[in-house]
């Protein structure tokens, strides 16, 4: 049996309509032209609330989803 791939942050965000595809995508690629540009790294989720698309707490929501998940099939 082939291990779980991990829960990406965007895909969690999206099942549990925290932000639409549109603000996903928004991130994504403020995320990518960063990177580009040779900026410091943001995880999705600090770009999304700086965009002011989540709270923190949705952040924490999300990465508590995505760990319990990982305690479970990561084992």
């Amino acid at each position: 049996m082939q291990p779980l791939e991990p829960r990406l942050f965007g895909e969690v965000a999206l099942e549990r309509k925290i932000v639409t595809v549109a603000q996903l995508y928004e991130a994504l690629t403020v995320q990518a032209r960063a990177e580009v540009q040779g900026e410091p790294y943001k995880f999705l989720g600090e770009i999304l609330a700086d965009l002011g698309y989540v709270a923190e707490k949705q952040v924490l929501e999300v990465l508590n989803e995505i760990h319990a998940a990982e305690g479970v099939s990561g084992s």
